[in-house]
């Protein structure tokens, strides 16, 4: 009976962080919409909320927007993060304010990886250009901006094996595949007078 009651208020305890939480996000919410009346911010249904969660390139908005309705989620801001990809000082800043609140989540980079190569594939040719994010079309420098951008991204990974991943996915990062994998084929300094063999997924294995 003991550990049923002391599990009840765990429970309680934990019910009435996540209902502050929420009161807390609804309460930002709304001066929010006090701040920034010309557009809606309250009562939006769940595709108008995604909406304008995407459409938000300061990330304190967004993350507003995030946390009042649920979508504080890493593929959620994969697409947020994309939208701003054609604007490498855009993005910088929003990353540097991200990663001071959230982690860069491997499942959000690789999403977004593969993002990049999507777009570079389909926008390699020129003359198909059509409507892409801006109102006017892409812009003549759009590879640049996108690569700028994305290696902003590659910058704020300090896992060697998943830098590697996401440049090797996305395509067109030569230099940081070579850069990683020469971090990557070091043998530890650790090791001793071990002989080592690297086996398989990078890792550095001892032979017996």
């Amino acid at each position: 009976m003991r550990y049923y009651i002391e599990a009840a208020e765990v429970h309680s305890s934990i019910d009435a962080g996540n209902h502050t939480r929420r009161a807390c996000a609804q309460a930002s919410l709304v001066s929010l919409q006090i701040r920034m009346p010309d557009t809606k911010w309250l009562d939006l249904s769940e595709t108008n909320a995604r909406r304008i969660l995407v459409e938000q390139s300061r990330f304190q908005e967004a993350l507003i927007v995030a946390e009042a309705y649920g979508l504080n989620q890493p593929s959620e801001w994969a697409l947020v993060l994309w939208e701003q990809m054609l604007n490498p000082e855009l993005t910088e800043q929003f990353v540097a304010e991200f990663v001071a609140v959230l982690p860069l989540q491997p499942s959000m980079l690789v999403e977004l990886a593969r993002f990049y190569r999507s777009e570079m594939q389909a926008r390699g040719d020129q003359s198909q250009f059509s409507v892409w994010l801006t109102g006017g079309g892409l812009p003549a420098d759009w590879a640049k901006y996108l690569g700028r951008s994305f290696r902003c991204l590659l910058k704020r990974t300090r896992d060697f094996r998943l830098k590697l991943h996401l440049a090797t996915t996305a395509t067109g990062f030569d230099d940081v595949i070579d850069a990683c994998n020469r971090e990557l084929d070091k043998v530890p300094e650790n090791a001793g007078p071990l002989i080592l063999r690297k086996g398989h997924g990078g890792a550095y294995l001892p032979l017996m």
